[in-house]
């Protein structure tokens, strides 16, 4: 299967350069307007016309693979931003995941609530998205779900430093953070084929969900949601894609 493919070009979301906010989640600039966007209106028709959209819901594996996922994190000074669709953080170079024989590196990673992808019709209260680049331009998404539990300290140094001004990014390079530790110590994943979540909905997106979610508070997730109340697209028909698990 085909690595992420995201096109610098159109893909805002992945670099964290977001000012445009003619798309939403809700009413006239909500998901099933997405492809009615009168900007870049061709570039959108995708999140309409596309048969490989994601999020999908992940039920029935047709196989396994023996490629393993390693992750190698380090710390990076905060970079954030609240661009109305997500909090996202932009990350230092130098980090990166190996998968099997490919290497990709961590650019960004963002927060969805709720979670996107479901598993086995389950809806989590939140998904992480870590976007990341390979050295020959394709890309490669691993996503992270949340579950309500326990209080997550991690999670705090994002949540007090969300920017109160819409699309300005806000360095801190003294306070520092690891995306390691928004990981589940198992890195057994579903991989599949699909497309950003967000306009220009972008197709050939390789997706690895990992199975086991991560834990947050009720009263973490209520932050999350007094910033953006909700940024989830609905799960897209499968269209007979195979998904496979790691061994």
């Amino acid at each position: 299967m085909a690595l992420t493919i995201i096109l610098i070009g159109v893909s805002s979301q992945a670099m964290g350069n977001e000012t445009a906010h003619h798309w939403g989640y809700e009413g006239g600039t909500g998901p099933l307007h997405w492809g009615e966007i009168e900007q870049d209106h061709e570039i959108h028709l995708m999140c309409r016309e596309g048969i490989h959209q994601s999020p999908i819901n992940i039920q029935d594996v047709l196989g396994f693979e023996k490629k393993e996922l390693r992750s190698n994190y380090y710390d990076t000074p905060i970079q954030i931003i609240n661009n109305t669709h997500s909090i996202l953080l932009q990350y230092k170079l130098g980090s990166y995941n190996e998968w099997g024989s490919e290497v990709f590196e961590l650019i960004q990673f963002h927060f969805h609530h709720p979670s996107e992808h479901q598993l086995k019709g389950k809806r989590y209260p939140m998904e992480i998205h870590f976007v990341h680049k390979a050295p020959d331009h394709e890309y490669v998404i691993i996503a992270v779900l949340v579950k309500l539990g326990k209080h997550n300290p991690h999670i705090n140094k994002i949540w007090n430093n969300i920017p109160v001004e819409i699309d300005k990014k806000e360095v801190h390079p003294n306070k520092k953070l690891s995306a390691k530790d928004f990981l589940p110590s198992s890195k057994v994943y579903f991989h599949y084929t699909g497309s950003l979540t967000t306009p220009p909905c972008t197709e050939n997106v390789t997706w690895l969900v990992l199975e086991d979610p991560i834990e947050i508070s009720k009263s973490q997730l209520k932050v999350f949601q007094k910033h953006i109340n909700h940024n989830a697209r609905p799960v897209q028909k499968s269209h007979h894609r195979i998904i496979v698990k790691s061994q």
